[in-house]
């Protein structure tokens, strides 16, 4: 990897753009690589103070503004650049790019709009448990150039993509799961078919020999793959329910379909059923997501903070059998909400409390749906810890409350985390 990235700088005005952990991480290996002719760091942030000697700082609004003054930009994930990629006279790359033409052949990365975090992990977890050399960064918030000094000539390298990261590669890695496409990112990317193209990376570049694991309805949507495909089933999985293992602790049909995809990529490497099903009992499910945080008055509540989109706050709701009472809503992306209005008036749930300002748009479009009189209540609440008070208020002894908003918590939290944090600290005043 050293090798082609001084390759890259060498002689060149090297711009590092976003300052963050991977911005932080670029600048310590590209500083390792030396031989450019200059070294810059821009961000919104005045970060001055924090970089190395040497290297040179643009901050403020315009820090966007100055990417032609530079030979090599390596773009950190999340930036909305102000132009297409291909007007800018500079090169821009990536920490991933520059990974994946390194140790590509070697890497298996995991993306979908939902999911991608637990199915990592646990691919992580069954390889290490099964006693394979595997190392895991990216997404899950390792940058890559972190760990690309623990890879030896038998490493299996497990990363975690977001959609930012695969925007602008030009490779893909050797085995790519694609789980899912949702409607999603349209803040950053405007249009959905440009979040799924941004997401079809993982696989567009791969060649003949490599892998792709996915679902028909991908491919049908988004094109084939140039790799031999393999469609996964939540069938394909030796756990039929994780009801009839008391100690996966693992929920929902969405998680038994991400256990398959993991299970379908094990075998490849020559984990067994038996060591599979036993990695599955010991791990530990990622907080936010789907998680439980406590019964609060005979009341059940769980953490899906996770949940920015209308699948995931279906599948929620679906997989916690005594739900009776959604949270929805956060910030408003656009994102279309007819499935969900649609599938409370239909659910079991009692209760649907919306809350913020997407919140308010789905409580309007359920309350003019033409809906029996058994259908869900709507409570319209302002914020998080009116929709907690709202729920204590509503919920019997026995339901269960789900935080799974189907939107971004950005504006109001740091981030889903914070949201999630907020949420477990409020039930329990």
């Amino acid at each position: 990897m050293m090798d082609i990235l001084k390759s890259l700088v060498a002689s060149k005005r090297v711009l590092v753009l976003g300052y963050g952990r991977e911005g932080r991480s670029s600048v310590k290996r590209i500083m390792e690589a030396g031989g450019y002719k200059s070294l810059a760091v821009s961000d919104m942030k005045d970060v001055s103070a924090d970089v190395p000697a040497g290297v040179s700082c643009v901050s403020g609004d315009g820090y966007l503004d100055c990417l032609d003054e530079y030979d090599v930009v390596f773009k950190t994930p999340g930036i909305v650049l102000k132009k297409d990629v291909s007007e800018y006279k500079c090169e821009i790359t990536s920490q991933t790019e520059i990974f994946m033409q390194a140790f590509g052949g070697r890497v298996i990365g995991i993306t979908g709009t939902k999911g991608k975090s637990t199915t990592s992990s646990l691919l992580y977890h069954v390889l290490k448990e099964a006693g394979l050399d595997a190392v895991f960064a990216g997404n899950i918030g390792i940058p890559v150039f972190d760990i690309a000094d623990e890879i030896g000539a038998e490493t299996i390298v497990v990363i975690e993509l977001s959609c930012h990261q695969l925007e602008f590669i030009k490779t893909s890695p050797h085995t790519a799961i694609l789980l899912n496409v949702y409607e999603d990112h349209l803040d950053h990317y405007g249009t959905r078919d440009k979040y799924g193209l941004a997401k079809k990376n993982i696989y567009k570049f791969q060649k003949a020999g490599d892998l792709l694991f996915t679902l028909p309805e991908v491919t049908k949507e988004w094109g084939e793959a140039p790799s031999e495909t393999v469609y996964v089933a939540s069938e394909d999985c030796p756990v039929k329910s994780f009801e009839d293992y008391p100690k996966i602790k693992l929920k929902g049909a969405h998680n038994l379909l991400n256990a398959a995809f993991v299970y379908d990529v094990a075998k490849r490497y020559g984990v067994s059923d038996e060591a599979f099903i036993k990695a599955l009992e010991s791990f530990e499910p990622l907080p936010h997501r789907l998680e439980y945080a406590g019964n609060v008055k005979g009341i059940d509540f769980y953490d899906d903070s996770i949940s920015t989109t209308v699948k995931s706050a279906i599948s929620a709701v679906e997989s916690i059998k005594n739900s009776a009472v959604l949270l929805a809503g956060g910030m408003e992306r656009g994102i279309e909400y007819e499935e969900l209005v649609e599938y409370v008036a239909k659910s079991h749930l009692k209760y649907l409390i919306c809350m913020y300002e997407s919140g308010k748009r789905i409580y309007d479009m359920y309350e003019a749906l033409s809906k029996p009189d058994s259908a869900p209540k709507a409570i319209l609440v302002s914020d998080l810890e009116g929709a907690v008070e709202a729920s204590l208020a509503n919920a019997k002894a026995g339901d269960a409350v789900l935080l799974s908003p189907a939107a971004a918590s950005y504006g109001y939290f740091k981030n889903f985390e914070e949201r999630g944090d907020v949420f477990k600290k409020l039930i329990k005043k």
